[in-house]
């Protein structure tokens, strides 16, 4: 209560100390059971004689998609929500690129704590029966935990009945989103993986939005505190002060992005802009030359890297089992912030492989870094639409069955896809690397392990588009 806050912590339907059913784990809340459980709870706490009528929520991750849930069915008295490390578009998280595992994508993340554990740290509420606990931990014994095979975006899961990775996207509910007039402040981190999508669309597909963007892993925010000295907390207390206590105190007045840079100059590192992608971008062409990186076209006639799938391919080893692709040592500075996008003419003796790109930054003694810049399609999934929401002006596929496409082996088709977004310096002195791998670590190994032919001249010209700040 030290700034007038009331805090209320609730489990989803049928998990730790909540009664129910529960299905898909931290997804549950968007099956239609549960779907109106965050409009029941803040409803009732806003008719509490301890509060105010406005309620906010918090909270990264899981706890960040709940609360795109309960937007979507817009409970007169939430107010505002700070959603942190969560999806928009939830199918190319759980399959990125369409990369399904050789056994069949699931909507259980690798790190779901199994069911026994689960109810084993289950505690009971606050001066409640101990015994309502017990009976909340025997309703679970229905729940199920998987969406089954669920590889495309419009697949079906059996066990739930539904077109599952639509069912539970945010995005598929944009104009409720839109309609429910609650205000966001969106926020995630450089180095951690797919989460870090969500913020940048959420923020640009919906008004009252504000975003934050920070030099750290999956939620770890108080890293960045620890870094840099920026303390997220502050910002929350500002924006549910603005919105729930009705305290003009500029925050919604702020350039309403603030994002790190890495190796930026001292004092420099973290910077406000108008709006996403930055006003000043400039998106710069290298094309893919003979183990080089060149800002020139490439010339007609024929080009090509030829080399053969290799497996088992991890961030320590990504560049010994690829084709690399190098600038020269940079004459400056270089300053890229933003979404790159790889466009790839290449060919195969299989009907279809997983291509990844990682953007590196290369330092003259040979160190390698990477703050999760990369990206991945596979080839099948190769398909471009207009997409149904503001997608920045990216590539956007379908990933639906109807639009899979098998490659022809040995014909050359393009493959159009964009790496995650990142804001870094490229020093001077130091050289821009892309790795280009052709396999996913959930791809299946074929045995003999296919062909790949890199085309890059002027018919073909493969290349990586860098959004540059000068």
């Amino acid at each position: 209560m030290q700034y007038g806050y009331v805090v209320a912590i609730a489990d989803y339907r049928g998990l730790y100390a909540s009664f129910g059913t529960n299905l898909a784990f931290n997804r549950g809340e968007w099956v239609d059971a549960a779907r109106m459980d965050a409009y029941d709870v803040i409803e009732w706490l806003a008719k509490q004689p301890w509060s105010s009528g406005k309620v906010g929520m918090w909270g990264c991750s899981a706890t960040g998609g709940s609360q795109l849930q309960a937007a979507t069915t817009a409970p007169p008295q939430l107010k505002a929500i700070f959603p942190m490390s969560c999806e928009f578009d939830v199918y190319p998280f759980g399959v990125p690129g369409g990369v399904a595992r050789a056994s069949g994508n699931t909507s259980a993340p690798p790190m779901s704590v199994p069911p026994a554990l689960r109810d084993a740290a289950s505690a009971a509420v606050d001066g409640a029966d101990a015994a309502l606990l017990s009976q909340a931990i025997a309703q679970h014994s229905a729940n199920i935990d998987n969406a089954g095979l669920v590889p495309f975006r419009d697949s079906r899961s059996e066990p739930f009945a539904v077109e599952w990775w639509l069912k539970s996207s945010p995005h598929t509910y944009l104009d409720e989103l839109r309609a429910s007039g609650i205000a966001m402040y969106v926020a995630a981190n450089w180095n951690e993986g797919m989460t870090k999508y969500g913020a940048f669309f959420t923020f640009n597909n919906l008004e009252h939005t504000k975003m934050v963007i920070g030099p750290a892993g999956h939620c770890e925010w108080t890293k960045v505190k620890d870094d840099t000295a920026f303390d997220i907390v502050v910002e929350e207390r500002r924006f549910f002060d603005r919105w729930l206590k009705d305290i003009e105190n500029c925050v919604m007045r702020e350039p309403p992005v603030y994002y790190y840079t890495y190796n930026a100059p001292a004092g420099k590192e973290w910077q406000a802009a108008s709006s996403w992608p930055l006003p000043g971008e400039q998106r710069t062409p290298y094309y893919f030359a003979e183990g080089a990186l060149s800002t020139t076209a490439p010339p007609a006639g024929t080009a090509v890297d030829m080399a053969q799938v290799q497996y088992g391919v991890t961030a320590q080893n990504r560049a010994t089992k690829g084709l690399n692709y190098t600038t020269e040592p940079l004459a400056a500075d270089l300053q890229v912030t933003g979404h790159p996008v790889v466009e790839l003419w290449l060919a195969s003796t299989a009907t279809d492989g997983d291509f990844v790109v990682t953007l590196e930054d290369l330092a003259a003694d040979g160190t390698a870094t990477s703050y999760f810049m990369e990206g991945r399609l596979r080839a099948s999934h190769r398909a471009l639409k207009d997409p149904p929401y503001d997608n920045l002006e990216l590539p956007w596929h379908p990933f639906t069955q109807a639009e899979a496409q098998p490659l022809v082996p040995g014909e050359p088709v393009l493959l159009s896809f964009d790496l995650q977004p990142m804001s870094i310096v490229f020093a001077k002195g130091h050289r821009i690397r892309v790795v280009l791998t052709f396999a996913d670590a959930a791809t299946a190994t074929a045995v003999p392990a296919p062909m790949v032919t890199v085309h890059r001249n002027a018919e073909h010209a493969s290349r990586i588009t860098l959004p540059e700040i000068r």
